[in-house]
């Protein structure tokens, strides 16, 4: 089966190097060049953990972050990782062509039978029996496959921080009256701090607004073993400011494209699940992929129905599920921008 993954983050290069290791050769597109990187860290949820064991890199991905506890039949809950280290051991082995751009889709009837791309020797024709949609929340393949999809603006947004300053303990997380989170993490790059405010109308211009000296008070306030990390900021910009998408698609396919990941189903950071569930998609779609490797559509209604009902009570609790109610009365402290 010639299948052509279009985007070379985590998720596709999960499925690519799945369908390697089943004896598979798939065409990975990636807009960027080879030259860009993915800054800060992320804390990789466990429900990432069988798809980075069954290509091999599980080991090595906690070798390079830090275990955030508890520990579960001695695996952790999460692993603070740098994300660049992660993408970078994920890319060992797959051949990607970088700077291709997705401008069509060509079709042969009723199925996707390739696609038009924009590369730097320009346009060319891809053939394809499967394309797989994994870039992300804003897709251009479904898009262009006609794949309706529910997007909308998440509510919150985090205002965040990185600090050079090694973290004592991996990880600490409190809630909020309103059950919102801030949290603090470990990685290899010293420690980063993530904060769930409103969204703000005037974006990050509004959200640094308020000056550095209200957040570092504010921040230490609500979560005292950030204090010492908050302490080495010394501009604004520092802020690190972040908007998210929430993408959910009834369909998960039609002949000749399919979705995974955000492309599917992007949920608000604040869960902290994406990445995994991402990746967990890509596994179901390798193994479906390689057991039915003369037939796009078994695979892709095999995958559709494995997965679908892993996926049904993430989104059907959504990250308003993940809040805890404090019973606390909200403090001033809380407030962002900081009233009166």
């Amino acid at each position: 089966m010639r299948v052509v993954i279009v985007g070379g983050g985590m998720a596709g290069l999960v499925l690519a190097r799945g369908l390697l290791a089943r004896g598979l050769e798939p065409v990975v597109l990636e807009r960027q060049g080879p030259g860009a990187t993915i800054p800060g860290p992320i804390m990789l949820p466990f429900q990432a953990y069988d798809a980075l064991s069954d290509v091999g890199v599980l080991d090595a991905v906690r070798a390079r972050g830090r275990d955030i506890p508890p520990h579960r039949d001695g695996l952790p809950v999460a692993i603070g990782v740098g994300r660049q280290e992660l993408v970078d051991l994920l890319r060992e082995g797959v051949t990607t062509r970088w700077r291709h751009e997705v401008r069509a889709l060509v079709r042969a009837g009723d199925r996707v039978a390739g696609l038009r791309v924009a590369a730097p020797d320009g346009e060319r024709t891809i053939e394809s029996d499967l394309v797989v949609g994994a870039d992300g929340a804003h897709s251009a393949v479904r898009s262009l496959a006609g794949i309706p999809a529910t997007v909308r603006a998440c509510d919150t947004a985090s205002l965040g921080f990185r600090s050079p300053r090694p973290l004592a303990e991996p990880f600490h997380l409190e809630f909020l009256s309103d059950g919102r989170q801030i949290m603090v993490m470990g990685w290899s790059g010293g420690t980063a701090g993530s904060w769930q405010i409103d969204r703000m109308p005037g974006g990050a211009d509004e959200a640094r607004a308020p000056g550095l000296e209200a957040f570092r008070e504010r921040f230490a306030a609500l979560l005292p073993q950030a204090a010492d990390a908050v302490s080495d900021l010394t501009d604004a910009g520092d802020l690190l400011y972040r908007e998210a998408t929430e993408v959910a698609c009834e369909r998960w396919w039609v002949p000749g494209v399919v979705l995974i990941g955000e492309a599917l189903h992007a949920m608000n950071p604040e869960a902290g699940i994406g990445s995994g569930l991402g990746m967990g998609d890509a596994l179901a779609l390798a193994v479906a992929i390689a057991g039915n490797r003369d037939d796009p559509d078994a695979a892709c209604a095999d995958y559709e129905r494995w997965r679908r009902p892993a996926i049904a009570p993430y989104l059907a609790v959504g990250s308003r599920g993940v809040r805890v109610d404090t019973g606390r009365p909200r403090r001033p402290e809380e407030d962002w921008p900081p009233r009166g």
